[in-house]
């Protein structure tokens, strides 16, 4: 998968990182599309390494990096390369990573397992989130004084007189508990971002024909059993005040998406079993958009899938 940078490949990986770019810098337009063209960012980069090798990739983040940081600043630059380019461009070189178990039989070919790049996606996530908490020094005791000013600030911009206001210490609590969420939300949701980012690559290589690796069942894909255990841990202190508390946030919210992740791949294979699957699938999905409780119920069941192996009772049916 790894090839030597080629005129080609160079102009491939020059062209993905200005398309990144140009999405990543999408959130300062403000227009209604801003936020999915700035969820979509890491895609051009994951194309590019997928499609055309390591080289090319690592050419369209370097490109990336440099056109944000020479159009919106530093902290921006920094920003993409540890939420984008990090993530993606090290996903899809393990996507590409292969050996020969018989170097005598070029089909022995075996592709790096598809559970092992999530967890390792899992720790750059959470590396790259506790780096960039460092960078703007995140302090929820400051960034929720920072937020009710705001509010109200946009309040009185909406017409709100200053006596009508409501007071910072109606509004603080409400705010703390959201705050309080954001070291866990984040990584949580970027990583399924930097994953369906990286599964809709592979698709469009896979279209185009570039896509060496064979597709994967990706409903098969598993967390090794210490992932639970860590998660359990991350969760215990993450109720702990402090440096330690809000680390402990971060590595217990990677760890659920993850899960959830794996309790989506047994949603799944369940669902190969039924006529009906389609319909399943859309409901599940929706309710997990709508509610937290059934994400939590899927999360714990990728949880406790190592012990209960639900996915070999349903197995059956076609990949989906």
């Amino acid at each position: 998968m790894t090839r030597a940078i080629s005129a080609p490949s160079f102009l491939i990986g020059l062209s993905a990182g200005l398309a990144s770019a140009l999405l990543f810098a999408a959130l300062v337009g403000g227009s209604m599309f801003a936020l999915p063209l700035f969820l979509l960012a890491p895609l051009p980069l994951g194309i590019a390494a997928l499609g055309w090798g390591t080289p090319a990739g690592l050419v369209a983040g370097a490109t990336a990096i440099l056109a944000v940081g020479f159009g919106i600043g530093l902290p921006a630059a920094i920003a993409i390369t540890l939420a984008d380019v990090l993530p993606i461009l090290i996903g899809a070189h393990l996507l590409g990573l292969a050996r020969f178990a018989d170097p005598a039989d070029p089909a022995t070919r075996e592709w790096y397992p598809i559970g092992r790049v999530l967890t390792v996606l899992v720790a750059v996530v959470i590396a790259t989130t506790i780096v960039g908490g460092i960078a703007i020094g995140f302090d929820p005791v400051e960034t929720t004084a920072h937020v009710v000013d705001a509010y109200r600030q946009m309040m009185v911009r909406g017409g709100v007189s200053p006596e009508q206001l409501p007071d910072p210490a109606q509004l603080e609590p409400f705010v703390r508990g959201t705050v309080g969420l954001m070291p866990a939300f984040f990584p949580a949701s970027w990583l399924l971002v930097i994953v369906f980012d990286l599964w809709a690559a592979a698709k469009v290589v896979r279209r185009s024909g570039r896509l060496v690796r064979p597709e994967d069942d990706l409903a098969a894909c598993e967390l090794p059993s210490l992932a639970g255990m860590i998660f359990a841990a991350a969760f215990a202190a993450a109720f702990v005040d402090g440096v330690g508390g809000l680390v402990a946030e971060v590595i217990a919210g990677a760890l659920f998406a993850a899960h959830l992740l794996v309790g989506l791949g047994i949603v799944h294979t369940m669902a190969r079993r039924s006529e009906a699957r389609i319909i399943v699938l859309a409901v599940v999905y929706g309710l997990i958009l709508l509610f937290t409780l059934p994400a939590a119920l899927i999360a714990l069941a990728g949880l406790f899938e190592p012990h209960l192996g639900l996915r070999r009772r349903g197995a059956g049916g076609r990949p989906s």
